[in-house]
């Protein structure tokens, strides 16, 4: 990441101050983008999330269908060119970080690419991802749309299980502790992950019933996966159900009310959360 943003151009400065103008907009959720399940045109959040908004808002087609990996490209560098703007105007020496490489860090993220939590999302996202691919083409000449919804779903959470779990294991190791003022990103993370989770189980269900698959079949299989995960990551992260997701899991905000808190300051507790 060093090496990208030294090699990065600077965001423009009068776009810079633009998008500070904007993220300053009080109808904003603050971190609502952090713990959602990144599908925009479904979501009804979008006039207030600076992501959005940034990245994906002033073009009416993404409003139509979800975003793909060029989108993802562009808003990394997006990001990259913001970072670097940021360093200029702070005066930090970006070229000087990339040539500083922490074997450490290195080591460390390979731990928790390891950890059999992240292995074990990650081996289920690769079969969800390969069916998925496998059965668009067939699905859609049907032109069954609650299936095609559901494969949908199967392929565009396989990879967000995992990548949700792994910020969710590193943050724990970074050692971000909950108290009594706090909510934790970690606990956000796992919650957005079982929520995937919960989604991705309910598609593989309507295949299994649209197929009549058997019960050893890969859906089944699959399945049976995603339960074993759930119950992984409740043990891992006994609070991830608590935690309460800005906006989404706010009745007062989703209706329209401000947002007073930062993503992290801890909020009552609903019974029966949103499921964005």
């Amino acid at each position: 990441m060093a090496l990208a943003l030294h090699s990065a151009a600077a965001m423009d400065p009068q776009d810079f101050d633009r998008m500070i103008a904007r993220a300053r907009d009080p109808r904003l959720i603050p971190g609502i983008y952090n713990y959602c399940d990144g599908r925009c045109p479904r979501c009804a959040f979008t006039e207030r999330c600076l992501v959005f908004l940034e990245n994906v808002g002033d073009s009416a087609e993404h409003r139509a269908e979800d975003a793909t990996a060029d989108d993802v490209e562009v808003s990394l560098e997006r990001t990259i060119a913001m970072l670097s703007e940021i360093a200029r105007r702070e005066g930090v020496d970006l070229s000087a970080l990339a040539c500083e490489p922490d074997p450490d860090r290195a080591r460390v993220m390979l731990e928790h690419e390891r950890d059999p939590l992240v292995a074990h999302a990650r081996d289920y996202s690769t079969i969800a991802w390969r069916v998925s691919r496998a059965l668009a083409p067939v699905i859609t000449a049907r032109g069954d749309q609650p299936v095609i919804d559901a494969v949908q779903t199967i392929e565009w959470f396989s990879s967000r299980i995992a990548a949700k779990l792994y910020r969710a294991v590193c943050g724990v190791a970074d050692a971000w502790q909950a108290d009594d003022d706090v909510q934790t990103d970690y606990d956000g993370s796992a919650k957005a992950a079982l929520i995937a989770i919960r989604e991705s189980r309910a598609a593989w269900a309507t295949l299994m019933e649209a197929g009549k698959a058997t019960a050893d079949g890969v859906p089944a299989r699959a399945a049976n996966a995603l339960d074993e995960l759930e119950a992984a990551v409740r043990v891992r992260f006994p609070r991830a159900e608590q935690f309460v997701r800005p906006g989404f899991d706010e009745p007062a905000v989703a209706a329209g009310a401000p947002a007073t808190l930062p993503p992290w300051a801890r909020r009552p507790v609903r019974s029966g959360g949103g499921e964005r």
